[in-house]
């Protein structure tokens, strides 16, 4: 089941979660949601000196910016996209592995999607990372992660994972919304529609999603 959220609910919910568990360290959430059609920005970009113009038009176009705390870079909302957001404690004992976080986050959607999942750079899609799953060589999820030492054992740390899922490959608008967003900002990068993917053939949406929660069920090492 794919739950459908207003995008700032659906933002202010992770910073509400990712609070709660860093106070009871057994909990645990996993959510699987969508939104309306709008961009989700970094907050270090807010501080850009043409940010509230750039904002302004964009939600007078119909694609609203809203401001996330997980980093990466601008990312569109809307049909076809689906988020996965899980928070989490990782009791390491020791210093963050962030790779290993990001591994927990990756691999369930890389299993999920099967044989020619993997992982790595997608030169030209919308915030690109080391950490993007990608479905033959192409885009498939964007990931971003929030972390910080638990303040219920500071031997642990609280995790806000977040991965945004192609259902289908983006609509020519949602990719020209980031493209403009990203020039009225006067960053210097221009999104290429054909850098990304959908769901792989013959996968339908309900499969991959029961798979996908399977996975994210599973034990970890």
């Amino acid at each position: 089941m794919i739950n459908r959220l207003d995008i700032g609910a659906a933002l202010d919910w992770e910073g509400r979660l990712f609070e709660e568990v860093a106070k009871r360290p057994e909990k645990r959430f996993l959510q699987v949601w969508s939104s309306e059609p709008s961009l989700v920005s970094p907050k270090k970009l807010s501080t850009l000196p043409g940010y509230p113009d750039a904002a302004r038009e964009m939600a007078k176009a119909g694609w609203p910016v809203h401001l996330r705390a997980t980093g990466g870079d601008v990312t569109p909302q809307g049909p076809g996209i689906v988020n996965v957001t899980h928070v989490y404690t990782h009791a390491s004992g020791g210093a963050f592995d962030i790779e290993a976080a990001y591994g927990r986050l990756c691999q369930p959607i890389v299993r999920a999607l099967g044989g020619d999942a993997s992982i790595g750079w997608q030169p030209g899609a919308f915030c690109d990372g080391a950490y993007n799953v990608q479905w033959a060589g192409l885009k498939f999820a964007g990931t971003a992660m929030r972390f910080r030492p638990s303040r219920a054992d500071k031997s642990s740390h609280t995790v806000l994972a977040h991965a945004l899922m192609l259902f289908e490959p983006p609509s020519g608008d949602a990719i020209a919304a980031v493209n403009r967003f990203l020039s009225l900002l006067g960053e210097p990068r221009t999104i290429d529609p054909t850098a990304h993917t959908g769901l792989p053939d013959g996968l339908r949406a309900d499969q991959f999603l029961k798979r996908l929660r399977s996975e994210f069920d599973a034990p970890t090492g």
